[in-house]
């Protein structure tokens, strides 16, 4: 899954800002609950009937953000990746996979959330700003 949406935030702020795991799941993804280890995170996600409980890593590159994880309490091997590229001023692409089971609900479900949350986005990333002074 891949969403685009304009900013007007520069690009280095926004890596600054997105690569804080408790910035990105709350605002991001709405998460009820994050807990972060240095660049490691745990999460809890409702997606209405049920939760989602992740344990990843978060990898900043050259204009890309990356949150690689995995589901708490599922089979082996469900996990997947959120990816903010930042190649373009102005604009940012988020993808998201997963894999696992119920994967099109798990997707379909955070696909709701992300465009809820995108709208506040812009605002939002405005206030972190102006609490980092960056």
């Amino acid at each position: 899954m891949e969403i685009t949406f304009s900013t007007q935030h520069n690009i280095q702020a926004l890596a600054k800002i997105l690569s804080d795991p408790i910035f990105t799941l709350y605002k991001i993804l709405g998460a009820e609950t994050v807990s972060v280890n240095g660049n490691e995170f745990d999460a809890l996600i409702s997606l209405g009937v049920t939760s989602l409980i992740l344990h990843g890593t978060v990898y900043v590159g050259n204009n890309k953000v990356s949150y690689k994880f995995y589901s708490v309490g599922t089979q082996k091997g469900e996990g997947g990746v959120l990816e903010f590229d930042l190649f373009k001023e102005g604009e940012i692409r988020l993808i998201v996979e997963f894999e696992g089971r119920f994967a099109s609900f798990i997707k379909f479900s955070l696909r709701r959330k992300i465009e809820k949350n995108i709208k506040r986005f812009d605002e939002e990333v405005r206030l972190e700003r102006i609490k980092r002074k960056i």
